[in-house]
């Protein structure tokens, strides 16, 4: 039986999530916190990552930092976001993988496990013919901005950071604003600090 790893705080991740698993004739590996993954991943190198940001655990700002991080290792790893649906557009430019799927919480079961599906069936070929999320809306530096603010930087910080003029950051920002589809910079910050929020 092949196996998910899936990067959770508790073995129970819904009953939808856990009926997908088994109908996809996954066995799924639970790792509960940052520290287990890595001997996950090398004990189940070929094993597809679910990673869950939702629920009791929700921490989406380290699981992000973490990935980041570590985006060389997951070159050949098919890997799927669980997440809210008002962060679908945030969260793909936050991070630095090259490929991943991305469910939202109020998905089907069907759609879940077309999901899970897809992991197993190109398990092996991350850059194949997967639907990977959309993404490439935003500049380099429109996405080194939030991924700035992501950690908790003001946006003077950010402009001092990346040695750009405050106005120049402040504009970049509300570029990646609207093509967010966000309506305001408040809006931006609301799901920013709600990742670090709900992590407390």
């Amino acid at each position: 039986m092949k196996h998910i790893i899936v990067w959770s705080a508790m073995d129970f991740t819904g009953a939808g999530l856990q009926f997908a698993i088994a109908d996809a004739g996954l066995e799924p590996v639970f790792v509960r916190s940052m520290a287990n993954l890595p001997f996950a991943l090398r004990v189940y190198p070929q094993a597809p990552l679910f990673i869950n940001l939702l629920g009791n655990d929700y921490t989406p700002t380290d699981k992000i930092l973490w990935l980041n991080n570590h985006a060389g290792g997951f070159a050949q790893k098919q890997v799927a976001l669980l997440l809210k649906r008002q962060h679908e557009t945030l969260v793909p430019e936050l991070l630095s993988l090259d490929h991943f799927l991305t469910v939202v919480d109020n998905v089907c079961v069907v759609q879940l496990h077309e999901t899970l599906l897809q992991l197993v069936v190109n398990q092996n070929r991350p850059h194949g013919d997967t639907a990977t999320i959309e993404r490439g809306r935003l500049t380099q530096m429109e996405k080194s901005i939030l991924r700035l603010l992501l950690q908790g930087a003001d946006i003077r910080r950010v402009s001092q950071l990346l040695a750009i003029n405050y106005k120049t950051a402040q504009g970049h920002k509300m570029s990646a604003v609207r093509k967010l589809g966000f309506r305001n910079s408040a809006q931006l910050y609301k799901n920013l600090n709600g990742f670090r929020a709900l992590a407390c």
